[in-house]
């Protein structure tokens, strides 16, 4: 999800090595504006979220559902970046 979002930001002109501060480039000029459905902003916040537990926490475990559900939401987060990365604006 990040390299996706990064692919757009550099597309516009962003550059960012910081995931928190290319999230909050992607929810300033995409989620809050309405170019995207808010679903993505969440999607985006909660990856950023479980991969700080994940990396950081002790003893953390998803289940498999979770996880799957996680996938789905991934799938869809990237194809729709990929989407604006692609078009020709």
């Amino acid at each position: 999800m990040f390299y996706s979002l990064l692919a757009l930001a550099l597309k516009k002109q962003y550059e960012s090595s910081k995931h928190s501060q290319l999230i909050g480039w992607f929810n300033k000029n995409f989620v809050h504006p309405g170019v995207v459905e808010v679903k993505y902003g969440k999607m985006i916040n909660k990856a950023f979220i479980l991969r700080n537990e994940s990396d950081y926490e002790p003893f953390i475990e998803y289940d498999e559902q979770e996880v799957l559900d996680l996938f789905a939401k991934m799938k869809d987060f990237i194809q729709s970046v990929n989407n604006m990365v692609l078009r020709n604006e």
